[in-house]
């Protein structure tokens, strides 16, 4: 089906919702500003709920830039990852007493310079605060009726933003992304979208959504206005102390200033996928990595695998032959390796973030210090782990393990450079010969053919 037409869109989003607005409570630009960093995967009448108590607290920037960080952040509790949003509302409201004498400025990059403003919360402040027409207001919910409607094909909310900008004309910017926004949230939603009766349903490709109208299973789901440095649960409380440390906020602003200026691997919501996949109790063996792939559409957050429909690079290829000379398991046409993941195998690189085609050009930024800690938690655990350490650089983690309680199983990496000594290692059946030594289940290796 062809690109809907945007005035016919616009026509019909103008019917449903006359007077479109984002949901979130204010009076000034201020508090405007603070209520968007709050609604960060937080649902508006949660935040509506904190700030009636919040505002007349701190009644302007001035007062929030003085405020208490602990105040603050017991006040905002409620609203998830509130060490963060704290720390983001102080220090915007701080940078507007500083540098624009306690306003809001009115210019995207003025907006841009404030800590923990991205795009999309400049554009709510900007669209609805003032009606300046910066760009079109891009969170989960545009971003998804926006894919389904085949508005864009791009995953990133800024290379969404830019194809709206593109078809939408500017004055209606400040409508378009409010509405959409009130179309997501009630009628296209993530699960169970109403797709009878919608408004556009003769216009809509349904991307995404089966013929039953239920949307497809897809980790593409994430929401993007979701705080994606904050790790999956069974991780958050296991790594509580080490997430607060001053190196993780120096690595989560290096890694927002990469994303913004440079295209970095892999995509933000697959970041955190191998303790997404692997829950630190579920935690049997640790296959360890080095730096994720750095090539378009290769990396997601496992080490050493690819995406569906993605060509093996050349150490897994040379994985799948050893694992058939090891086990017969017959040589895979996909190089996802989920399964694995999901039967305990957590599958961690040293450096979680790589930006495009520069390999290692997020190495010594931090990343080593959070998955050293990973590592230490699991050699933590009370039952036996396999620890699985392939090349030079993976084996001087050894140190970080206790090997009277864990197994480590040690082999040369499977690149190119170092695969005449990896072959016959027989690394996949020694780790079924040490889950069954610990009286647990074997790895189920295959994939597919």
């Amino acid at each position: 089906m062809p690109k809907p037409s945007v005035s016919v869109l616009l026509q019909r989003l103008r019917k449903a919702h006359p007077s479109a607005r984002y949901e979130l409570d204010w009076e000034t630009p201020v508090q405007l500003l603070v209520a968007t960093i709050l609604a960060a995967q937080c649902r508006d009448s949660v935040v509506n709920q904190v700030t009636k108590k919040l505002f007349p607290k701190y009644p302007d920037a001035k007062a929030f830039a003085n405020a208490d960080l602990a105040e603050l952040e017991a006040m905002v509790r409620s609203t998830g990852t509130y060490k963060v949003k704290a720390k983001s509302i102080r220090g915007a409201c701080a940078r507007l007493v500083e540098s624009f004498g306690g306003q809001v400025p009115r210019r995207m990059e003025d907006m841009l310079t404030l800590p923990g403003v991205q795009r999309k919360t400049a554009n709510v402040v900007l669209n609805s605060a003032y009606d300046i027409a910066s760009g079109v207001i891009v969170d989960t919910h545009v971003a998804r009726v926006s894919q389904r409607l085949g508005l864009s094909t791009e995953t990133k909310p800024d290379a969404i933003e830019r194809d709206l900008m593109e078809v939408v004309p500017q004055r209606d910017w400040t409508f378009f992304g409010p509405a959409m926004v009130l179309h997501g949230r009630y009628v296209c939603t993530a699960k169970g979208p109403k797709c009878g009766g919608c408004i556009f349903e003769d216009l809509c490709d349904q991307v995404g959504v089966d013929v039953q109208g239920s949307p497809a299973v897809s980790h593409d789901d994430v929401p993007m206005e979701t705080d994606l440095f904050e790790l999956p649960a069974s991780w958050r409380h296991v790594l509580r102390d080490e997430i607060e440390k001053p190196y993780f906020h120096q690595l989560r602003a290096f890694v927002e200033a990469e994303r913004r200026d440079h295209e970095v691997f892999p995509p933000a919501r697959d970041m955190f996928s191998a303790l997404e996949l692997t829950a630190y109790d579920k935690v049997k063996v640790l296959l360890l990595g080095q730096d994720p792939y750095h090539d378009v559409g290769q990396a997601h957050g496992l080490c050493f695998s690819v995406r569906p429909g993605i060509k093996p690079p050349p150490s897994l290829v040379n994985m799948f032959k050893e694992l058939r000379d090891d086990l017969g398991v017959g040589i895979a046409s996909t190089g996802y390796l989920v399964p694995w993941a999901k039967q305990g195998i957590l599958m961690l690189n040293a450096v979680l973030t790589v930006r495009a085609h520069e390999p290692n050009s997020h190495k010594d930024r931090g990343w080593e210090q959070l998955t050293d800690a990973i590592l230490s938690k699991v050699n933590d655990k009370s039952e036996p782990v396999v620890f699985v350490l392939w090349g030079s650089y993976a084996q001087k983690k050894a140190k970080l393990i206790d090997d009277s309680r864990h197994i480590i199983l040690k082999a040369a990496h499977p690149s190119p450079l170092s695969a005449k000594l990896f072959m016959g290692s027989k690394p996949f059946s020694g780790i079924n010969q040490a889950l069954r030594n610990n009286g647990q289940r074997e790895i189920d290796w295959t994939l597919g053919g």
